[in-house]
Protein backbone atom coordinates (compact mmCIF):
# COMPACT_ATOMS: atom_id res chain seq x y z
CA UNK A 1 0.00 0.00 0.00
CA UNK A 2 1.56 3.10 -0.76
CA UNK A 3 2.68 5.26 2.16
CA UNK A 4 0.12 8.24 3.01
CA UNK A 5 2.84 11.08 1.51
CA UNK A 6 3.07 9.58 -1.58
CA UNK A 7 -0.78 9.52 -1.33
CA UNK A 8 -0.96 13.14 -0.37
CA UNK A 9 1.64 14.40 -3.43
CA UNK A 10 0.06 12.61 -6.25
CA UNK A 11 -3.00 14.28 -5.30
CA UNK A 12 -2.31 17.87 -3.87
CA UNK A 13 -1.28 20.76 -6.89
CA UNK A 14 2.35 21.68 -6.91
CA UNK A 15 0.51 25.41 -4.99
CA UNK A 16 -0.96 23.49 -2.16
CA UNK A 17 2.05 20.47 -1.94
CA UNK A 18 4.40 23.60 -1.10
CA UNK A 19 2.05 24.85 1.55
CA UNK A 20 1.92 21.17 2.84
CA UNK A 21 5.76 21.19 3.40
CA UNK A 22 5.81 24.53 5.04
CA UNK A 23 3.09 23.41 7.32
CA UNK A 24 4.82 20.31 8.03
CA UNK A 25 8.31 22.10 9.06
CA UNK A 26 6.95 24.74 11.33
CA UNK A 27 4.39 22.10 12.83
CA UNK A 28 7.31 19.74 13.70
CA UNK A 29 9.57 22.26 15.26
CA UNK A 30 6.78 23.33 17.31
CA UNK A 31 5.65 19.53 18.47
CA UNK A 32 9.22 19.51 19.81
CA UNK A 33 9.49 22.75 21.37
CA UNK A 34 11.62 24.25 18.66
CA UNK A 35 15.02 23.38 19.79
CA UNK A 36 16.93 24.96 17.20
CA UNK A 37 16.09 28.09 19.25
CA UNK A 38 18.08 27.08 22.17
CA UNK A 39 21.40 26.11 20.33
CA UNK A 40 23.56 27.95 17.96
CA UNK A 41 23.01 25.89 14.65
CA UNK A 42 25.24 25.64 11.71
CA UNK A 43 24.05 25.09 8.15
CA UNK A 44 26.48 23.25 5.77
CA UNK A 45 25.19 23.26 2.02
CA UNK A 46 27.10 22.30 -1.14
CA UNK A 47 27.14 19.77 -4.02
CA UNK A 48 30.18 18.31 -2.51
CA UNK A 49 32.02 17.93 1.11
CA UNK A 50 28.96 18.32 3.21
CA UNK A 51 29.40 15.48 5.30
CA UNK A 52 33.52 16.64 5.57
CA UNK A 53 32.80 19.97 6.48
CA UNK A 54 30.26 18.86 9.47
CA UNK A 55 32.74 16.39 10.71
CA UNK A 56 35.96 17.77 10.97
CA UNK A 57 34.01 21.27 12.37
CA UNK A 58 32.43 18.37 15.37
CA UNK A 59 36.00 17.83 15.58
CA UNK A 60 37.51 21.42 15.98
CA UNK A 61 34.51 22.34 18.27
CA UNK A 62 34.55 19.55 20.86
CA UNK A 63 38.30 19.83 21.54
CA UNK A 64 37.78 23.84 22.02
CA UNK A 65 35.15 22.43 24.49
CA UNK A 66 31.87 22.88 23.18
CA UNK A 67 29.41 19.65 23.32
CA UNK A 68 28.33 19.43 19.59
CA UNK A 69 25.42 17.91 18.01
CA UNK A 70 25.64 16.41 14.12
CA UNK A 71 23.14 15.52 11.67
CA UNK A 72 24.11 14.35 8.43
CA UNK A 73 25.04 11.64 5.31
CA UNK A 74 27.18 9.43 7.03
CA UNK A 75 26.43 9.99 10.73
CA UNK A 76 25.00 11.70 13.47
CA UNK A 77 27.17 12.90 16.66
CA UNK A 78 25.49 13.75 19.90
CA UNK A 79 28.51 15.21 22.03
CA UNK A 80 31.17 12.04 21.99
CA UNK A 81 28.22 9.59 20.98
CA UNK A 82 28.25 8.65 17.02
CA UNK A 83 25.64 6.63 14.85
CA UNK A 84 26.90 5.37 11.19
CA UNK A 85 23.39 6.82 9.68
CA UNK A 86 20.63 3.90 8.53
CA UNK A 87 18.11 6.56 6.88
CA UNK A 88 19.91 7.26 3.47
CA UNK A 89 18.86 10.91 3.63
CA UNK A 90 21.54 13.70 3.42
CA UNK A 91 18.81 15.63 5.15
CA UNK A 92 16.10 14.15 7.48
CA UNK A 93 12.57 14.52 7.17
CA UNK A 94 10.56 17.51 9.25
CA UNK A 95 10.13 15.68 12.13
CA UNK A 96 12.82 13.64 12.47
CA UNK A 97 15.21 16.03 12.60
CA UNK A 98 13.77 17.92 15.18
CA UNK A 99 13.71 14.83 17.05
CA UNK A 100 17.81 14.57 16.46
CA UNK A 101 18.05 17.78 17.48
CA UNK A 102 15.46 18.40 20.61
CA UNK A 103 17.93 14.97 21.13
CA UNK A 104 21.17 17.26 21.14
CA UNK A 105 18.91 20.23 23.55
CA UNK A 106 18.03 17.28 26.50
CA UNK A 107 21.89 16.12 26.45
CA UNK A 108 23.12 19.83 26.81
CA UNK A 109 24.82 20.46 23.75
CA UNK A 110 25.47 24.04 22.69
CA UNK A 111 25.82 23.97 18.73
CA UNK A 112 24.15 21.72 16.11
CA UNK A 113 25.66 21.62 12.34
CA UNK A 114 22.68 20.30 9.95
CA UNK A 115 24.14 18.96 6.32
CA UNK A 116 21.48 20.94 4.42
CA UNK A 117 20.89 19.82 0.84
CA UNK A 118 19.26 21.16 -2.15
CA UNK A 119 16.22 18.61 -1.87
CA UNK A 120 15.54 19.76 1.93
CA UNK A 121 15.32 23.08 1.00
CA UNK A 122 12.88 22.42 -1.75
CA UNK A 123 10.57 20.80 0.94
CA UNK A 124 10.80 23.36 3.04
CA UNK A 125 12.69 21.21 5.82
CA UNK A 126 14.87 24.00 6.39
CA UNK A 127 11.94 26.43 7.87
CA UNK A 128 11.08 24.69 11.17
CA UNK A 129 15.11 25.49 12.22
CA UNK A 130 16.58 28.90 13.43
CA UNK A 131 20.36 29.17 11.85
CA UNK A 132 23.14 31.21 13.21
CA UNK A 133 25.77 30.50 10.78
CA UNK A 134 25.44 29.06 7.11
CA UNK A 135 28.15 27.61 5.29
CA UNK A 136 28.45 27.12 1.50
CA UNK A 137 31.06 24.77 0.12
CA UNK A 138 30.59 24.44 -3.93
CA UNK A 139 28.04 24.37 -6.42
CA UNK A 140 28.32 21.73 -9.39
CA UNK A 141 25.84 20.41 -11.97
CA UNK A 142 24.28 17.42 -10.03
CA UNK A 143 20.90 16.39 -8.98
CA UNK A 144 19.17 18.40 -12.13
CA UNK A 145 16.67 15.91 -12.59
CA UNK A 146 15.32 16.30 -8.97
CA UNK A 147 15.48 19.86 -9.61
CA UNK A 148 14.81 20.44 -13.28
CA UNK A 149 17.25 22.69 -14.02
CA UNK A 150 20.83 23.74 -12.58
CA UNK A 151 19.35 27.37 -12.01
CA UNK A 152 16.81 25.96 -10.16
CA UNK A 153 19.37 23.35 -8.01
CA UNK A 154 21.41 26.49 -7.12
CA UNK A 155 18.39 28.79 -6.52
CA UNK A 156 17.38 26.43 -3.73
CA UNK A 157 20.87 26.39 -2.08
CA UNK A 158 20.46 30.05 -2.08
CA UNK A 159 17.09 29.87 -0.08
CA UNK A 160 18.88 28.78 2.69
CA UNK A 161 21.25 31.57 2.53
CA UNK A 162 17.77 33.84 2.11
CA UNK A 163 16.36 32.42 5.07
CA UNK A 164 19.47 32.73 7.50
CA UNK A 165 18.58 36.56 6.15
CA UNK A 166 15.61 36.87 7.01
CA UNK A 167 15.86 34.78 10.45
CA UNK A 168 15.39 37.43 13.82
CA UNK A 169 18.71 37.84 15.81
CA UNK A 170 19.00 34.48 18.42
CA UNK A 171 19.25 35.43 21.93
CA UNK A 172 21.12 32.14 24.28
CA UNK A 173 21.39 33.37 27.82
CA UNK A 174 21.02 36.86 27.21
CA UNK A 175 23.80 36.48 24.92
CA UNK A 176 22.91 37.71 21.11
CA UNK A 177 24.31 35.19 18.09
CA UNK A 178 25.39 37.15 15.63
CA UNK A 179 24.17 35.33 12.29
CA UNK A 180 27.05 34.76 9.71
CA UNK A 181 28.03 33.02 6.37
CA UNK A 182 31.11 31.09 5.61
CA UNK A 183 31.94 30.92 1.76
CA UNK A 184 34.57 29.29 -0.73
CA UNK A 185 35.51 32.07 -2.94
CA UNK A 186 37.38 29.68 -5.31
CA UNK A 187 33.53 27.91 -6.57
CA UNK A 188 32.30 30.29 -9.64
CA UNK A 189 29.47 30.75 -8.47
CA UNK A 190 30.19 32.33 -4.81
CA UNK A 191 28.92 35.90 -5.32
CA UNK A 192 25.59 34.71 -5.73
CA UNK A 193 26.34 33.58 -2.27
CA UNK A 194 28.07 36.42 -1.27
CA UNK A 195 25.45 39.05 -1.78
CA UNK A 196 22.57 37.40 0.07
CA UNK A 197 21.90 39.23 3.33
CA UNK A 198 23.95 42.31 5.46
CA UNK A 199 24.87 39.58 8.00
CA UNK A 200 28.82 38.90 8.82
CA UNK A 201 30.79 36.84 5.79
CA UNK A 202 33.79 34.95 6.20
CA UNK A 203 35.74 34.49 2.87
CA UNK A 204 37.56 31.35 2.84
CA UNK A 205 39.89 30.40 -0.50
CA UNK A 206 43.50 30.04 -2.28
CA UNK A 207 43.36 34.19 -2.39
CA UNK A 208 45.49 36.37 0.65
CA UNK A 209 42.60 39.19 -0.40
CA UNK A 210 39.95 36.09 1.82
CA UNK A 211 39.95 35.97 5.68
CA UNK A 212 41.15 32.70 5.62
CA UNK A 213 43.54 31.36 2.92
CA UNK A 214 45.02 27.94 1.89
CA UNK A 215 48.70 27.76 0.22
CA UNK A 216 51.35 25.52 -0.27
CA UNK A 217 49.10 22.15 -0.64
CA UNK A 218 51.50 19.22 -0.83
CA UNK A 219 49.30 16.16 -1.31
CA UNK A 220 50.98 12.39 -0.06
CA UNK A 221 49.74 8.80 0.26
CA UNK A 222 48.59 9.07 4.05
CA UNK A 223 48.25 12.76 4.65
CA UNK A 224 47.58 16.10 3.12
CA UNK A 225 50.05 19.41 4.08
CA UNK A 226 49.37 22.97 3.44
CA UNK A 227 49.47 26.42 5.24
CA UNK A 228 46.29 27.99 6.72
CA UNK A 229 46.97 31.72 6.63
CA UNK A 230 50.38 31.55 7.57
CA UNK A 231 50.28 28.77 9.89
CA UNK A 232 51.91 25.40 8.70
CA UNK A 233 49.13 22.21 9.61
CA UNK A 234 48.01 19.11 8.24
CA UNK A 235 45.65 16.19 7.95
CA UNK A 236 44.96 12.79 7.76
CA UNK A 237 42.64 13.17 4.66
CA UNK A 238 43.60 12.67 1.59
CA UNK A 239 43.05 15.08 -1.63
CA UNK A 240 43.11 18.77 -2.08
CA UNK A 241 39.70 18.74 -2.26
CA UNK A 242 39.46 18.29 1.46
CA UNK A 243 41.57 20.76 1.99
CA UNK A 244 39.31 23.51 1.27
CA UNK A 245 36.21 20.90 3.32
CA UNK A 246 39.14 21.90 6.22
CA UNK A 247 39.53 25.34 5.02
CA UNK A 248 35.54 25.69 5.45
CA UNK A 249 35.22 24.19 9.05
CA UNK A 250 38.06 26.13 9.97
CA UNK A 251 36.75 29.37 8.93
CA UNK A 252 32.87 28.57 10.75
CA UNK A 253 35.30 26.97 13.07
CA UNK A 254 36.44 31.11 14.19
CA UNK A 255 32.70 32.64 13.39
CA UNK A 256 32.28 30.55 16.82
CA UNK A 257 34.76 32.05 18.49
CA UNK A 258 38.12 28.78 17.66
CA UNK A 259 41.19 31.01 17.07
CA UNK A 260 43.42 29.41 14.13
CA UNK A 261 45.99 28.68 15.96
CA UNK A 262 44.06 26.31 17.84
CA UNK A 263 42.24 25.02 14.94
CA UNK A 264 45.69 24.22 13.19
CA UNK A 265 46.53 22.38 16.54
CA UNK A 266 43.04 20.32 16.47
CA UNK A 267 43.75 19.28 12.37
CA UNK A 268 46.35 16.41 12.54
CA UNK A 269 44.08 14.64 14.93
CA UNK A 270 41.12 14.59 12.83
CA UNK A 271 39.69 11.17 12.86
CA UNK A 272 38.37 8.72 9.69
CA UNK A 273 34.96 9.79 7.90
CA UNK A 274 32.98 6.85 8.01
CA UNK A 275 32.48 5.71 4.10
CA UNK A 276 35.16 9.58 2.72
CA UNK A 277 37.92 7.68 1.67
CA UNK A 278 38.00 4.64 3.75
CA UNK A 279 40.96 2.31 3.98
CA UNK A 280 40.33 -1.10 4.63
CA UNK A 281 42.73 -2.93 6.08
CA UNK A 282 42.97 -6.83 6.75
CA UNK A 283 46.62 -7.15 6.03
CA UNK A 284 45.86 -7.94 2.36
CA UNK A 285 49.09 -6.92 -0.03
CA UNK A 286 46.81 -4.35 -2.18
CA UNK A 287 44.75 -0.97 -1.09
CA UNK A 288 41.36 -1.17 -0.74
CA UNK A 289 39.11 2.15 -0.28
CA UNK A 290 35.38 2.55 0.10
CA UNK A 291 34.46 5.87 -0.93
CA UNK A 292 31.34 7.43 -1.12
CA UNK A 293 31.63 9.42 -5.04
CA UNK A 294 29.07 8.06 -6.93
CA UNK A 295 28.69 10.94 -9.99
CA UNK A 296 31.54 11.55 -12.54
CA UNK A 297 33.21 15.07 -10.59
CA UNK A 298 33.54 13.00 -7.53
CA UNK A 299 34.75 9.91 -9.34
CA UNK A 300 37.23 11.97 -11.47
CA UNK A 301 38.50 13.65 -8.05
CA UNK A 302 39.02 9.97 -6.38
CA UNK A 303 40.52 8.43 -9.44
CA UNK A 304 42.80 11.13 -10.52
CA UNK A 305 44.55 11.61 -7.06
CA UNK A 306 45.38 7.58 -6.80
CA UNK A 307 46.65 8.15 -10.31
CA UNK A 308 49.08 10.68 -9.03
CA UNK A 309 50.04 8.82 -5.72
CA UNK A 310 50.50 4.67 -7.08
CA UNK A 311 53.76 3.67 -9.47
CA UNK A 312 52.84 3.60 -12.84
CA UNK A 313 52.72 -0.17 -12.82
CA UNK A 314 50.44 -0.95 -10.31
CA UNK A 315 46.54 -0.83 -11.42
CA UNK A 316 43.66 1.26 -10.30
CA UNK A 317 40.34 -1.34 -9.80
CA UNK A 318 37.06 -0.24 -9.36
CA UNK A 319 33.30 -1.40 -8.38
CA UNK A 320 30.96 1.40 -10.66
CA UNK A 321 27.40 2.00 -10.42
CA UNK A 322 25.16 4.20 -10.51
CA UNK A 323 21.54 4.69 -8.43
CA UNK A 324 17.64 4.24 -9.73
CA UNK A 325 14.63 6.01 -8.34
CA UNK A 326 14.51 8.45 -11.07
CA UNK A 327 17.95 10.18 -9.64
CA UNK A 328 20.20 12.03 -12.32
CA UNK A 329 19.95 8.66 -14.86
CA UNK A 330 22.16 10.90 -17.10
CA UNK A 331 25.45 10.45 -14.84
CA UNK A 332 25.04 6.54 -15.61
CA UNK A 333 26.89 6.46 -19.07
CA UNK A 334 28.96 9.66 -17.46
CA UNK A 335 30.00 7.40 -14.20
CA UNK A 336 31.24 4.67 -16.85
CA UNK A 337 33.06 7.01 -18.99
CA UNK A 338 35.29 8.11 -15.95
CA UNK A 339 35.81 5.12 -14.52
CA UNK A 340 37.43 3.41 -18.08
CA UNK A 341 39.58 6.87 -18.42
CA UNK A 342 41.25 6.56 -15.32
CA UNK A 343 41.01 2.75 -14.38
CA UNK A 344 42.62 -0.60 -15.50
CA UNK A 345 39.84 -2.67 -14.30
CA UNK A 346 35.95 -2.08 -13.84
CA UNK A 347 33.34 -4.04 -12.42
CA UNK A 348 30.33 -2.65 -13.02
CA UNK A 349 27.29 -3.63 -10.29
CA UNK A 350 24.65 -2.76 -8.23
CA UNK A 351 23.85 0.07 -6.10
CA UNK A 352 20.70 1.33 -5.09
CA UNK A 353 18.03 0.20 -7.96
CA UNK A 354 14.68 1.36 -6.50
CA UNK A 355 12.20 0.29 -8.45
CA UNK A 356 14.59 0.47 -11.49
CA UNK A 357 15.72 -2.33 -13.76
CA UNK A 358 18.58 -3.01 -12.01
CA UNK A 359 20.92 -4.44 -14.83
CA UNK A 360 19.12 -1.58 -17.44
CA UNK A 361 21.18 0.31 -14.61
CA UNK A 362 24.31 -1.60 -15.46
CA UNK A 363 24.09 -1.59 -18.96
CA UNK A 364 23.74 1.92 -19.51
CA UNK A 365 26.74 2.62 -16.93
CA UNK A 366 28.92 -0.20 -19.09
CA UNK A 367 27.91 1.70 -22.38
CA UNK A 368 29.77 4.61 -20.77
CA UNK A 369 32.81 2.72 -20.26
CA UNK A 370 32.97 0.89 -23.38
CA UNK A 371 32.68 4.07 -25.38
CA UNK A 372 35.68 5.31 -23.19
CA UNK A 373 37.60 2.23 -24.49
CA UNK A 374 36.93 -0.72 -21.90
CA UNK A 375 36.06 -4.14 -23.35
CA UNK A 376 33.66 -6.46 -21.99
CA UNK A 377 35.05 -9.57 -20.22
CA UNK A 378 38.89 -8.48 -20.74
CA UNK A 379 39.12 -5.28 -18.78
CA UNK A 380 35.52 -4.86 -17.32
CA UNK A 381 33.01 -7.34 -16.03
CA UNK A 382 28.78 -6.97 -15.62
CA UNK A 383 28.07 -8.48 -12.02
CA UNK A 384 25.10 -7.85 -10.54
CA UNK A 385 25.67 -9.18 -7.32
CA UNK A 386 27.39 -6.77 -5.28
CA UNK A 387 28.91 -9.33 -3.08
CA UNK A 388 30.50 -11.31 -5.93
CA UNK A 389 31.78 -7.57 -7.68
CA UNK A 390 34.05 -6.83 -4.55
CA UNK A 391 35.18 -10.44 -4.61
CA UNK A 392 35.88 -9.91 -8.16
CA UNK A 393 37.51 -6.72 -7.66
CA UNK A 394 39.85 -8.03 -4.71
CA UNK A 395 40.61 -11.28 -6.91
CA UNK A 396 41.90 -9.23 -10.16
CA UNK A 397 44.53 -7.16 -7.20
CA UNK A 398 48.27 -7.24 -7.05
CA UNK A 399 50.46 -6.22 -4.67
CA UNK A 400 50.47 -2.30 -4.45
CA UNK A 401 47.15 -2.13 -6.17
CA UNK A 402 44.31 0.11 -5.59
CA UNK A 403 40.60 -1.27 -5.54
CA UNK A 404 37.78 1.48 -5.10
CA UNK A 405 34.79 0.33 -3.72
CA UNK A 406 32.46 3.28 -5.03
CA UNK A 407 29.11 4.64 -4.50
CA UNK A 408 27.76 3.86 -1.15
CA UNK A 409 30.26 5.01 1.60
CA UNK A 410 29.22 4.16 4.77
CA UNK A 411 25.63 3.14 4.07
CA UNK A 412 23.54 0.54 5.86
CA UNK A 413 21.13 -0.48 3.03
CA UNK A 414 20.57 -1.10 -0.50
CA UNK A 415 17.59 0.04 -1.64
CA UNK A 416 15.79 -2.31 -3.70
CA UNK A 417 11.73 -2.38 -5.37
CA UNK A 418 8.89 -1.25 -3.18
CA UNK A 419 10.97 0.68 -1.33
CA UNK A 420 12.48 -2.29 0.68
CA UNK A 421 15.86 -2.17 2.39
CA UNK A 422 18.55 -5.12 2.62
CA UNK A 423 20.88 -4.74 5.38
CA UNK A 424 24.39 -3.74 3.11
CA UNK A 425 27.87 -1.84 4.15
CA UNK A 426 30.41 -2.30 1.83
CA UNK A 427 32.89 -1.44 4.91
CA UNK A 428 31.83 -5.08 6.21
CA UNK A 429 31.51 -6.63 3.31
CA UNK A 430 34.82 -5.77 1.85
CA UNK A 431 36.08 -7.17 5.74
CA UNK A 432 34.59 -10.38 5.28
CA UNK A 433 35.67 -11.21 1.69
CA UNK A 434 39.57 -9.94 2.33
CA UNK A 435 39.43 -12.31 5.68
CA UNK A 436 38.54 -15.39 3.40
CA UNK A 437 40.72 -14.40 0.24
Amino acid sequence: MPRIKEIIKKLLPKSALGFYHKFLARFAAIVYNNPSKKMVVVGVTGTKGKTTVGNVLWRLLTDAGFKVGLTGTANYRIGEQEFISHYKMSMLGRFKLQQWLARMVRAKCQIAIVETTSEGISQWRHLGIHYDVCAFTNLYPEHLEAHGSFANYKKAKLQLFEHLAALPEKKINNKIITKQAIINMDNEHAQDFFKIGKYKKIRIGASIENEISISDIIEYGNKTTFTLNKIKTEIPLLGFWNVYNVLIAAGTAEALGVDLENVAKSLPGIEQIPGRMEHIDCDQSFTVIVDYAHEPKGLELLYSFWKKIIPAENKLITLISSTGGGRDQARRKRNGIIAAKYCDYLIVTDEDPYDDDPQKIINEVATGAIEAGAVLDQNMWKILDRREAIRKAFSLAQANDVVFLTAKGAEQCMVIKNGQKIPWDDRKVAREELVKK
